[in-house]
């Protein structure tokens, strides 16, 4: 393994930290900000998971677009399809009118979307964490 991959796995790791402990802080009062913050959270661990196997192009950053990349290095990355898609609707929903019927996003998203996308990103960031630690 490389030297350069475990020391950029580890900066997109304490970045999917914080944005995880961000978006915890907003939870109760901008849930549209909490869940845009949680999705990046899991986006950004399954990225410090690819780099750290050495993927050199990771591109995007939709959880179902992350997960093949990864299923394609271990098939056990297969439970995403099924996180992917709840967690993707929070990439643009949660940020741009443009992505709803009416309203703004701040005025769409409640407690437990919030609460729901913290639920799936906590599980995205423990899978990948142990996956990281059987890589390193």
């Amino acid at each position: 393994m490389l030297e350069s991959n475990i020391k950029e796995s580890k900066r997109w790791k304490i970045q999917s930290d914080y944005d995880f402990d961000l978006a915890n802080r907003l939870l109760k009062t901008d849930h549209s900000a909490s869940c845009f913050y949680f999705q990046q959270a899991a986006e950004k661990s399954i990225v410090s998971y690819l780099i750290l196997k050495g993927s050199d192009k990771v591109w995007g950053s939709s959880i179902s677009d992350l997960a093949e990349d990864s299923i394609a290095i271990d098939p056990t990355f297969d439970f995403l399809k099924s996180y992917g898609p709840i967690l993707d609707k929070y990439l643009y929903s949660t940020r741009y009118p443009t992505y709803s019927i009416s309203g703004a996003p701040y005025e769409i998203f409640d407690l437990d979307d919030a609460e729901k996308a913290k639920e799936l990103s906590s599980d995205v960031m423990k899978f990948c964490e142990e996956k990281i630690k059987e890589n390193q």
